[in-house]
């Protein structure tokens, strides 16, 4: 763990339990705080890392099964469309990445059909769906994750 980093608290705080998803020895997914947008997930190596160039071979293979099955649950769910993976490493150096459901309604909303702007959306509902504490819908939505990830859900460490 890197004092203060975020993600690293973040994996390290147990005031998260509502949100944590799943994780393994070499990542950790889990639902983003104080947006109001069930699905939108966050996935880390556990090991403080910054570029991906440094990940270790076990580190990727893990990233990429998490990864995987989160994409392939929030695209079974009614309203997503598309689920976009950002890692900007900007604000937070710790490597980490968006799991940023598009959805139905956000696609409809004041674009031309076939003209949605991916990075735009994320920036926008990023901002209009801030909230504080975890909303019922975003915990039915991490509900439905854990429900995948059997085998890892209690593996905080």
């Amino acid at each position: 763990m890197n004092q203060g980093c975020p993600v690293c608290a973040e994996m390290e705080n147990p005031k998260n339990q509502d949100r944590w998803i799943a994780g393994d020895s070499e990542c950790a997914l889990y639902q983003m705080a104080n947006i109001a947008l069930p699905g939108y997930l966050v996935l880390a190596p556990r090991r403080h890392v910054v570029r991906w160039a440094d990940l270790r071979q076990s580190e990727r293979e893990s990233i990429e099964r998490f990864r995987g099955l989160a994409e392939e649950v929030l695209l079974g769910t009614e309203r997503v469309r598309k689920v976009y993976f950002l890692s900007f490493g900007e604000i937070c150096p710790h490597l980490h990445i968006h799991c940023f459901p598009r959805t139905t309604w956000m696609a409809d909303d004041g674009t031309e059909p076939g003209e949605v702007d991916g990075p735009a959306v994320f920036v926008h509902y990023r901002k209009a769906l801030a909230c504080s504490g975890t909303p019922e819908e975003v915990l039915a939505m991490v509900r439905r994750l854990r429900s995948a990830f059997p085998m890892e859900r209690n593996s905080r460490k």
